[in-house]
């Protein structure tokens, strides 16, 4: 008796505990549409950006492809603190640290990268859905304190792929 009253209070500790999945928080926050492939032309340059489930519902895996840069990165819900994050490096050997979070109504990754020399560098990205076929990329600078500038650099859309 002793040991099913322990693993039912176990079995319910874990159920109160357990937080959504990455997949779950998308759908609840209505930005599964963002999974697919995605492509541009920036500057006389093709731009391909994917994301894909890599853990079915709990892990994506984005690449994005920028002229000879390339970026694999993997994108999940941190079970300490619950908060999105983002981890990834290119073929230059940078590192790319982030978190996603809402900027307005728009999902936003903001991203810190470092590279060999220990040079840092800050950017935010918001993603905004214009059609089923079209997203809308909004580039913004962010600043030594980790604040995000009140307006975008520059935008640019890309087409499903």
């Amino acid at each position: 008796m002793k040991k099913l009253l322990l693993t039912l209070i176990t079995c319910c500790a874990f159920v109160v505990n357990a937080q959504a999945s990455l997949g779950e928080m998308m759908k609840e926050n209505g930005i599964d549409w963002i999974l697919g492939s995605w492509k541009a032309e920036q500057d006389g340059n093709a731009v391909t950006l994917s994301y894909k489930w890599s853990v079915e519902g709990h892990v994506i895996s984005s690449h994005l492809k920028m002229g000879s840069n390339e970026t694999h990165a993997l994108i999940g819900v941190n079970p300490k603190s619950g908060k999105v994050e983002h981890l990834g490096f290119n073929n230059k050997g940078d590192k790319t640290t982030g978190e996603w979070m809402p900027f307005g109504d728009l999902p936003m990754l903001k991203v810190k990268s470092i590279n060999e020399s220990a040079e840092e560098r800050s950017m935010a990205v918001a993603f905004k859905k214009v059609d089923d076929e079209t997203i809308e990329l909004q580039i913004y600078s962010v600043d030594d304190s980790g604040n995000v500038a009140s307006s975008s650099d520059y935008t640019f859309e890309m087409k499903k792929n």
